[in-house]
C-alpha cells in the first residue's frame, strides 16, 4: 500500500507522461539494451524501430500511473500484457532490471520536475505495479 504523499507525487507527474511518454520509453529501451544486452532477445526489434513498443509501453505507464490507487481498473490490460510476458519467459527476476531504466529514464527526461522525491516516489509505485504483473503472470504460469 502506497502512502498519500507517494500517490500524490506519482499522479503529479501524469501531464507529463502524457506529453512525454513515448520519450521516456525510448530512453528507457535505450538504457535496458546497453545494460542488460541479454534482454533485448526478448523483444520484437521491428516494433522497436517502428515506435509500437515504447508507445505501447508509454501508454501501460501512464494507465498504471492514472490508477495507481486501485490497479484492478486495469487487470484486464495487464492480463493481455501478461500473456505476452509469459510467451516471451519474462519471470520477475526482470522487474528490477526495468525498474532501474525507468527511473533513469524518468530522471533524464523530465530533468528538474524529477526530484529525487518524484523518483523516490516511483520507485516505491514501480515496486507495487510490478508486484501486481508479477502476481498476475505467476498465475499465467501454473496454468500453463
Amino acid at each position: 500500500m502506497l502512502d498519500t504523499k507517494t500517490l500524490e507525487l506519482v499522479k503529479s507527474t501524469i501531464p507529463a507522461l502524457k506529453t512525454y511518454g513515448e520519450d521516456i520509453t525510448k530512453v528507457f529501451y535505450r538504457e535496458l539494451f546497453t545494460r542488460y544486452p541479454q534482454v533485448q532477445s526478448m523483444f520484437d526489434m521491428e516494433k522497436q524501430k517502428n515506435g509500437k513498443q515504447p508507445k505501447a509501453l508509454a501508454l501501460a505507464v501512464l494507465n498504471a500511473a492514472m490508477n495507481i490507487e486501485n490497479l484492478d481498473n486495469i487487470r484486464k490490460s495487464i492480463e493481455k500484457i501478461g500473456k505476452t510476458h509469459v510467451e516471451l519467459n519474462v519471470t520477475k527476476e526482470h522487474y528490477p532490471l526495468v525498474g532501474e531504466c525507468l527511473l533513469i529514464a524518468i530522471k533524464e527526461v523530465l530533468g528538474e520536475a524529477a526530484n529525487d522525491e518524484v523518483i523516490q516516489a516511483w520507485a516505491k509505485a514501480y515496486g507495487v505495479i510490478a508486484d501486481f504483473y508479477i502476481e498476475i503472470e505467476e498465475k499465467m504460469y501454473q496454468e500453463k
